[in-house]
């Protein structure tokens, strides 16, 4: 499918990938580092951990009407050689305030080149933007997963190769793309032009409540970064099984991704598919929330046959939470981000998928320090299960807001797709 796609696509397919590749060659690696090596306490791990997260999701608007402005392809490769420069910086530096520089600049590296990214593909994939969209997710997730393989290998001799490796990778995509990634013109549109349409973003009330709606999704994604993982270690006394958390998703999403989305686009209108795929991820945290009642296996010491049953037994209400997470998410995010892209006015994609995806880090933010005291508060109560049960309400919410939009014809886009 993705030959059959425009030569800019694909290459924006494969930065995709190589971006994904570069991040997760290091950031896993991240906290043991600044902790472990650099004697950094818990609190500064996870400011300077903070800081990146909070500069990505709450600056794409920045990145996104850069887009439109300037036009996404110098946006795309300036967040790649801004990304260069700090992952270089965290095999140079081991101080403080150089660290959390660092920090701040991949997060702002990130807001640039994600939105514009994503606006490229949506202009340029015209009418096949869903299928682009379900490709671009793939190859994140095939990202996601082989980068730490590396990183795991480069960090045993010594975390200052795995950030200059990962600098090198970006150093590369971000040369390749200079000449790889084509030109598009960008029609003129002023400051104050542009202030007047993000202004319309705001006063669209459509389109401001669909982003509200799916902005939980982003949050239930990073479920794969909290919850699962952590399960998973709990329940079964096993610290590799959070690893097969990451196996199972990209498994799955690989197998099934662009199987789902041609079937229920044959079948069912957008905002349909994406209600399904809610009720999907709701369901993913019934299993969940039953594991957290459930006793941690016993280690026996050794590896034997009997305890990598019970390993098995334990994990696979956890497993059956990442399938059907897995499964949701793969058929709501592209479905979503098409509707977002298809909202937009012509020129103007990159300021609306920026302003959306900032609401997603702002939802995120507020909900994942929610579903923390919801935990906290579980295990005072002997209720653990109240932190899943929020989150899968959360997805049940999400969906009814999304049908009542579907029901009063708020996604029925009649613009065309935006034009290069």
């Amino acid at each position: 499918m993705a030959r059959s796609l425009s030569p800019a696509v694909q290459v924006l397919l494969v930065n995709t990938f190589g971006i994904a590749f570069g991040f997760f060659v290091l950031i896993p690696f991240l906290a043991t580092y600044l902790r472990d090596e650099v004697h950094l306490t818990a609190a500064a791990v996870g400011a300077i951990l903070g800081l990146r997260v909070f500069c990505q999701q709450g600056l794409t608007l920045v990145g996104g009407t850069a887009a439109d402005l300037f036009g996404a392809r110098p946006v795309i490769i300036a967040g790649c050689a801004l990304r260069c420069v700090a992952f270089g910086m965290f095999a140079l530096v081991d101080q403080v305030a150089g660290l959390v520089a660092a920090s701040m600049l991949v997060g702002l590296a990130g807001a640039l080149f994600s939105p514009a990214a994503r606006a490229y593909i949506a202009v340029e994939a015209g009418d096949r933007r869903l299928d682009a969209f379900a490709l671009q997710n793939i190859a994140s997730t095939v990202g996601a997963l082989t980068g730490p393989l590396l990183g795991s290998v480069l960090v045993a001799v010594d975390f200052r190769w795995t950030a200059g490796v990962s600098a090198g990778i970006f150093a590369v995509l971000t040369i390749w793309q200079c000449f790889a990634l084509p030109y598009r013109p960008v029609e003129p549109l002023g400051t104050k032009a542009l202030g007047r349409a993000v202004r319309e973003a705001v006063n669209n009330r459509s389109f401001l409540a669909f982003a509200v709606a799916t902005s939980v999704l982003f949050l239930l994604y990073n479920q794969f970064y909290l919850s699962l993982p952590l399960e998973a270690t709990r329940v079964t006394g096993w610290a590799g099984a959070a690893g097969c958390v990451f196996l199972v998703s990209t498994l799955v999403t690989l197998g099934t991704q662009l199987r789902m989305i041609r079937w229920l686009r044959r079948r069912l209108a957008p905002g349909v598919a994406i209600v399904w795929g809610l009720v999907a991820v709701a369901v993913s945290f019934v299993p969940l929330a039953w594991s957290t009642t459930r006793e941690p296996t016993e280690s026996s010491g050794g590896l034997s046959l009997e305890s990598a049953a019970g390993i098995l037994v334990a994990a696979v209400p956890v497993l059956v939470a990442t399938l059907l997470l897995t499964l949701g998410l793969d058929v709501a995010q592209p479905y979503a981000l098409d509707l977002v892209s298809g909202f937009a006015p012509v020129g103007l994609t990159g300021t609306y998928i920026g302003l959306a995806t900032t609401v997603a880090g702002l939802t995120t933010a507020l909900g994942n320090t929610a579903a923390g005291y919801a935990d906290d508060l579980g295990r005072q109560w002997a209720t653990p299960w109240i932190s899943p049960a929020m989150l899968g309400l959360l997805a049940v919410a999400a969906a009814v807001a999304v049908a009542v939009l579907q029901r009063r014809g708020r996604l029925s886009l009649d613009q065309p797709a935006p034009a290069a």
